[in-house]
């Protein structure tokens, strides 16, 4: 037995790319019986990727990063996608029309789904997460490529099967669908074809690379179906020209984050500690609150925002304290720049400096 079985690897060696050890007839007809259940659109299937599209929906409105992640986990997305990817390979007609057929109405029920739930929440902006899914660029790319690997693998080893979940966080699909019928039932239509690019590129690049590890295990279409073999040839060469030329849009919205900062956090918290300290000092201070106080970038630590609301004039003496108070606590000459907002100004201040040349003056925006 073990002779054949090398005998086999050898073959499988010396007339294709082998990378991982081949699967034997049995795993590889557990394979296919396990996706092709999983890819098969039924009521258990609608009734998961509903919950979950629910699930994003609602998290996108509240912008929570929490529930968007529960929702990735409820999602059943993830398997008819690597059913395709297996059917590439394997030449099975039937497990790609069961796939293509579950993703199709699947991104037809999650469309109409995030429509209803924005008509149910009338009055509402877009989300900052909505907005992000909006705007996909190369990086999400290489994440769903690399996920779709991991993914494919998984799949092939049932004892790494406790990987999915991690697999199924990482790369976004019912999300994307989510915001694009947000921001459909919104009217807004760039954000709603930027969301569907993002589902588009993570579809095709995580059906790719699960089909490249399931032939690095050397699952191919047998001889004898030569119309098949060519024909799933031509649907993967298909889809890896559809995914260069999505590299367009892709690659523009990441040159332009780039250029305008956004593909890199545009502001840091403080820490807990001093978040307090502000806090409890300013509660002593009727008519003026703390807002929110961050560090510019991690580029440049040293330098602070403080955001204040007031409906009283700013004391400067106050100014100066809250000033000194994170010089102590972070670095020492820290830039502190003050956001005055309502109808709150200071007032004050320069009599405050006098002619302390060691201060220097805080700058004090209205």
């Amino acid at each position: 037995m073990k002779g054949n079985l090398e005998k086999r690897v050898l073959k499988a060696k010396a007339h294709h790319l082998v990378l991982f050890p081949p699967l034997d007839r049995e795993d590889r007809l557990i394979l296919v019986e396990n996706l092709t259940e999983g890819s098969q659109w039924s009521m258990n299937f609608g009734v998961m990727l509903g919950c979950s599209v629910i699930i994003a929906g609602l998290g996108l409105l509240q912008d929570s990063v929490a529930v968007i992640i529960g929702a990735m986990l409820v999602a059943p997305m993830m398997t008819p996608l690597i059913g395709g990817g297996l059917a590439l390979v394997h030449g099975n007609h039937r497990l790609l029309r069961q796939a293509l057929g579950a993703i199709l109405k699947g991104m037809v029920m999650s469309l109409i789904l995030g429509v209803l739930l924005r008509w149910v929440t009338p009055g509402q902006e877009l989300t900052l997460q909505v907005s992000l899914r909006g705007a996909p660029n190369l990086l999400d790319l290489a994440i769903a490529f690399f996920a779709g690997v991991a993914a494919g693998y998984a799949v092939a080893r049932p004892k790494l099967s406790g990987a999915l979940p991690g697999v199924a966080i990482s790369v976004a699909l019912v999300p994307p669908l989510a915001a694009s019928g947000i921001a459909l039932g919104s009217g807004d239509w760039v954000v709603s074809l930027g969301a569907m690019l993002l589902f588009a590129t993570n579809m095709v690049a995580i059906a790719l690379g699960s089909a490249m590890v399931f032939r690095l295990h050397g699952i191919t279409t047998q001889e004898k179906r030569l119309g098949s073999r060519l024909t799933m040839k031509r649907i993967m060469i298909g889809m890896g020209a559809a995914l260069i030329l999505m590299t367009a849009p892709l690659a523009f919205h990441f040159a332009d984050q780039l250029r305008l900062g956004q593909a890199k956090p545009e502001s840091f918290t403080l820490s807990e500690e001093m978040w307090f300290k502000l806090h409890n000092r300013l509660d002593q201070e009727e008519g003026i609150d703390f807002l929110t106080g961050v560090r510019a970038s991690s580029e440049r630590p040293e330098d602070v925002i403080i955001v204040l609301s007031a409906s009283r004039p700013v004391p400067g003496e106050l100014i100066l304290e809250l000033d000194e108070m994170i010089d102590r606590g972070i670095a020492n000459d820290i830039k502190v720049k003050f956001n005055i907002v309502k109808q709150g100004s200071v007032k004050g201040l320069a009599d405050a400096i006098g002619d302390d040349e060691e201060i220097s003056e805080p700058v004090v925006n209205e």
